[in-house]
C-alpha cells in the first residue's frame, strides 16, 4: 500500500496544514526544513481549510481527523474536497491507530496516512510520496487494513488498556462521562478522550452505539470468545 516516489515539484511545495493546534504547522516547518523545499500554510478548522484550499491553491493538504470536539471533522473535509473535484494529494496526520478509522479515511479519499508520533524522516517520506502522486500507509497499519479486507476474515477483538477497560465497563453500566470521572478520580476530558479511542477501537459511531458494543465486548471477554 506504500508507493515509491520518483520526484516532487521543482518549485517549493505548497503544503496546507489543517489542524486545530498552531504548533503542528510550526512543527511541519521545522521537520521539513533541510529535507523538503516547502511553504507551509496553516488552517485551524475545516472551514478555514476549505477557504485556504480555494485561496492558496496548495500542492498537498495535510489534515488531522479530530479537531476540537468534532471527532471526524477531517474526514468530512476530505469528503467535501473530493466532492468538489479537488484532485490534489491529501495526507492524514493523526494519532488514531485504528485500522477501522484508517480505512474510512482512505475510503473518503485521502492518499496517505502518517502518525503524529512517527519519526521526522518518516513524516517527510510520507509527504514526499503523496506529493509525487503515490500513496503512503505505515506497514503495520497497512497489514491490519489488509486483514480486515480479507474475505471471511473474522474481526479481531481490539486490545484495550486497563484504563480503557475500566471506562468501558462504566459505559456499559450506563454512567455518564461526569459520573465515570468522579468514580475513577480523573478529569472529564480524560474520560472523553478515552471514550473517543474506544469508539475507534470498537467501530462505534455514537455514544449509544458504544454502549451496545461495550456490553457485547465485555460479554465476549467474560466468555473467552
Amino acid at each position: 500500500m506504500t508507493a515509491t516516489a520518483t520526484s516532487v515539484p521543482a518549485t517549493a511545495l505548497r503544503v496546507l496544514i489543517v489542524d486545530d493546534h498552531p504548533v503542528v504547522a510550526e512543527g511541519w516547518e521545522w521537520i521539513t526544513r533541510g529535507r523538503l523545499d516547502c511553504q507551509v500554510v496553516a488552517a485551524a478548522t475545516p472551514s478555514q481549510g476549505w477557504r485556504a484550499w480555494r485561496r492558496e491553491a496548495p500542492d498537498v493538504i495535510v489534515v488531522d481527523l479530530t479537531m476540537g470536539e468534532a471527532r471526524h471533522a477531517g474526514l468530512r473535509l476530505i469528503e467535501r474536497l473530493r466532492a468538489a473535484g479537488a484532485m490534489l494529494p491529501i495526507l492524514v496526520f493523526t494519532m488514531h491507530r485504528s485500522p477501522i478509522v484508517a480505512r474510512r479515511a482512505l475510503q473518503a479519499g485521502c492518499n496517505g496516512i502518517i502518525m503524529k508520533d512517527s519519526p521526522s524522516a518518516e513524516i517527510c517520506e510520507a509527504l514526499r510520496q503523496v506529493a509525487a502522486g503515490g500513496d503512503y500507509v505505515p506497514a503495520d497499519l497497512a497489514r491490519k487494513i489488509a486483514l480486515m479486507e480479507r474475505p471471511g476474515a473474522a474481526p479481531a477483538r481490539p486490545r484495550l488498556t486497563p484504563r480503557e477497560t475500566d471506562i468501558l465497563r462504566s459505559i456499559a453500566e450506563g454512567l455518564s462521562y461526569r459520573e465515570i470521572a468522579e468514580r475513577a478520580g480523573i478529569s472529564y476530558k480524560t474520560v472523553s478522550n478515552v471514550s473517543q479511542t474506544l469508539k475507534d477501537k470498537l467501530g462505534a459511531q455514537s455514544l449509544g452505539d458504544l454502549v451496545v458494543k461495550a456490553v457485547r465486548h465485555l460479554d465476549e471477554e467474560r466468555d473467552g470468545i
